[in-house]
């Protein structure tokens, strides 16, 4: 992995939403999520890269980034990673968090960069976040994002909205 002194820099969706919507890339769009390249400190090209950050762990600092972005509080997004709130606050801002959190944490960042792209605009998001949807026996969107299969569950909702055939 390269570090971003060598490679393009990112910014964060929180700092510059306009840049955000101009990146094309996959792994760009995850990078603005979790808060830039600052915040990462490395490149992410493909999903061996993200393998490897999941393993590294990635910094407490990007939780209040994601709750940022979901309008979420802290007590909330410890409930998505399953992880006591205490916890949380006892570590950091540059403390790695564990696998099962950093691996969770790049699921929500895939689905928040999923849901602007269908979308439209990290705004329409949050709200469809909040609704109750359906599809998903009238419960929302947000509640689902606390497990692997719950975060392909809304990929897959959003994909079919993508589609029309939702």
């Amino acid at each position: 992995m390269k570090n971003y002194s060598q490679e393009k820099y990112i910014k964060s969706l929180v700092s510059e939403p306009e840049l955000f919507y101009g990146l094309n890339n996959k792994y760009d769009r995850i990078i603005s999520i979790l808060g830039g390249s600052a915040a990462i400190g490395q490149t992410i090209n493909n999903d061996i890269d993200l393998i490897e950050i999941t393993r590294k762990g990635l910094p407490k600092s990007v939780l209040q980034t994601i709750s940022n972005i979901l309008s979420i509080s802290m007590e909330k997004m410890s409930e998505l990673l399953h992880v006591s709130y205490r916890t949380i606050q006892r570590k950091s801002d540059n403390d790695l968090l564990n696998v099962y959190s950093t691996e969770q944490i790049l699921e929500i960042a895939e689905v928040i960069s999923r849901g602007i792209e269908v979308l439209g605009s990290i705004e329409d998001f949050s709200i469809w976040l909040r609704k109750e949807i359906r599809a998903l026996n009238y419960a929302k969107p947000l509640d689902f994002l606390d497990t692997s299969f719950g975060t392909g569950l809304i990929k897959d909702t959003l994909g079919r909205i993508e589609q029309g055939v939702y």
